[in-house]
């Protein structure tokens, strides 16, 4: 994640605490002032300094002494000259912060309107963070929408694009690109509102590709029904998951190595083979992949979506198939290389 938002995070907060110590400051001295010359009590002397320093014009609490006078003088000309750049301080930091929002706000839309192909998500909790910082570390261009507007500050000091606003609103759908998108996914607290949204999109978009979460089982019938491609349970995958790593731990600790690719060079990946791909009607045995890629393909999706898993050497390779397969990061640019027609490649 990049620390330059933290980093301006800090100093906006360095700077709001040297502004209000200054104020505290006048106003020690201005109690202790009032409190030593005349003699008055604490709580007196601070009422006469937070009526002069805020020019209320109210009178005298108790009669002022000549010390007590000059003294009022000067506090009249430095204490209310620090409020004031204080306060003007203020202003002008929130008024610039509110001038660059609406700023950015502009330029963020003009981005979306030339982007497409993207993925669109609706809401910015932890589990749609981790999915967006994967897709960006793979050069994916990502749409977060939210209605928070925090978050959406946090979005574009990371360098994303993000649209504050209400996801099951279609006008708010349609700002985010929809209809230029590739996929979208929906990961907003409530089952209902993702259901709202997967309806929403395969009306503007029947060539989505959708994802979403679903809190209950109920919740994930309805939302296949929808039209959802994908429906994920974060706790029926969880509990799973630690199933898995009591059951099958070395199976599982395979799995994530190979999924991720972050705690090594092995991968699992998908290889879309195109119609016009000089492998297209061969069999695995006549592409000899293995032997030029040292690629191991563990399952064949025809265009049908019918998957064929360990496939043979028999298998015969169709254009608008799909290859699964597992190996080094390095071979998969070998097997692009083979796959892809040269126009391509």
């Amino acid at each position: 994640m990049n620390r330059k938002p933290l980093l301006t995070r800090l100093q906006s907060i360095g700077e709001g605490l040297s502004l209000a110590f200054a104020i505290v400051c006048v106003l020690a001295i201005g109690t202790l002032g009032y409190a030593t010359i005349e003699g008055w009590e604490v709580f007196d002397a601070l009422y006469m300094t937070v009526i002069t320093l805020s020019t209320v014009g109210y009178g005298e609490i108790h009669s002022l002494s000549e010390p007590g006078r000059w003294f009022t003088i000067f506090l009249i000309f430095v204490g209310v000259g620090v409020v004031m750049v204080v306060l003007t301080s203020a202003a002008n930091k929130f008024l610039e912060r509110e001038l660059r929002w609406i700023w950015r706000g502009g330029r963020m839309r003009e981005k979306i309107e030339s982007t497409s192909e993207h993925t669109i998500f609706c809401g910015f909790g932890r589990l749609a963070q981790v999915a967006i910082f994967d897709l960006l570390e793979s050069n994916q261009e990502v749409v977060v929408i939210d209605s928070n507007e925090e978050r959406i500050r946090e979005i574009e000091e990371q360098g994303m694009l993000g649209l504050l606003g209400d996801a099951t609103q279609d006008s708010i759908l349609q700002e985010a690109g929809i209809e230029r998108a590739s996929r979208l996914v929906s990961l907003l607290p409530k089952d209902a509102d993702n259901l709202y949204v997967i309806l929403a999109a395969r009306e503007l978009n029947p060539n989505l590709f959708t994802i979403t979460r679903a809190e209950y089982a109920a919740g994930e019938k309805r939302l296949k029904q929808a039209g959802a491609n994908r429906v994920i349970s974060p706790y029926r995958v969880g509990g799973q998951k630690i199933a898995d790593g009591l059951m099958r731990p070395h199976v599982m600790d395979f799995l994530e190595l190979a999924a991720s690719g972050t705690k090594g060079d092995l991968f699992i990946e998908e290889i879309f083979v195109p119609n016009t791909s000089p492998l297209c009607g061969q069999t695995l045995k006549e592409t000899n992949l293995r032997a030029q890629s040292d690629i191991i393909i563990a399952a064949m999706i025809s265009p049908e979506g019918e998957t064929l898993f360990n496939p043979t050497g028999t298998s015969r390779v169709l254009g608008g198939s799909t290859l699964i397969a597992l190996g080094k990061k390095r071979d998969f640019h070998d097997i692009e290389k083979l796959i892809l027609p040269p126009s391509e490649s």
